[in-house]
């Protein structure tokens, strides 16, 4: 998000998430341990919606092992 300047605001505006609180959780350096499917929806989209881009779900998760 910080590449494209975009804020947890406007992505939880544009994504209809109601708790801002959650979008700040998702984005920030401190990521939840799990994410519902909903609101996983409601990211890919935000992003699409704000960036104008086919966002998909392996642009915004990573898979790392446990231990890495």
């Amino acid at each position: 998000m910080a590449e494209r300047n975009l804020t947890a605001y406007a992505l939880s505006k544009e994504g209809g998430i109601h708790r801002l609180s959650t979008v700040y959780r998702i984005t920030g350096s401190d990521a939840p341990t799990r994410v519902d499917l909903p609101t996983l929806a409601k990211v890919l989209d935000g992003l699409r919606k704000l960036t104008g881009e086919d966002v998909q779900i392996g642009d915004i998760l990573e898979y790392l092992p446990d231990g890495k």
